[in-house]
């Protein structure tokens, strides 16, 4: 029960450091997260055809889940050489396959009718412009008075 809820914490943790950092300044076709570019360009995915915020947020989601899982991993171990080897050997299969079924998901993803995530993503990015146009119309006024 306590490495459940060492997962969970360093799962949750990773993930709001990752929002933090990568996906709240993420845009499409402008600072894309690593991740999402090796899936992007791995699979082939056309990031068009479906809802890019909903994409970078998952990508985050499961790459601390997997940091989550090793360190999880790691903590079993006792020794710190032997830690450190446990957790190199074990990262790179954990990416993979996370990966690997991330980027499945997604190609599945792209070939079905997602019209309605689309128009919400719109809805969200107009939003946002919106936002930023509010922005700078109150700082130009500011330097004019």
């Amino acid at each position: 029960m306590e490495y459940i809820l060492w997962f969970i914490f360093y799962s949750i943790l990773i993930f709001i450091l990752y929002y933090i950092l990568f996906i709240r300044k993420t845009k499409r076709n402008v600072k894309v997260p690593a991740e999402a570019q090796y899936l992007i360009s791995l699979y082939k995915l056309d990031v068009k055809k479906f809802s890019y915020r909903k994409f970078i947020i998952l990508v985050g989601l499961v790459t601390s889940l997997d940091v989550a899982l090793v360190a999880l991993i790691v903590m079993q171990v006792e020794e710190t050489v032997w830690q450190l080897l446990f957790g190199f050997v074990a990262v790179v299969p954990i990416i993979v396959i996370s990966f690997m079924i991330l980027g499945k998901y997604y190609q599945n993803k792209q070939n079905k009718d997602n019209s309605k995530e689309l128009k919400k993503e719109k809805k969200y990015l107009e939003k946002i412009k919106k936002k930023e146009s509010i922005k700078k119309d109150k700082k130009g006024k500011k330097k004019h008075d």
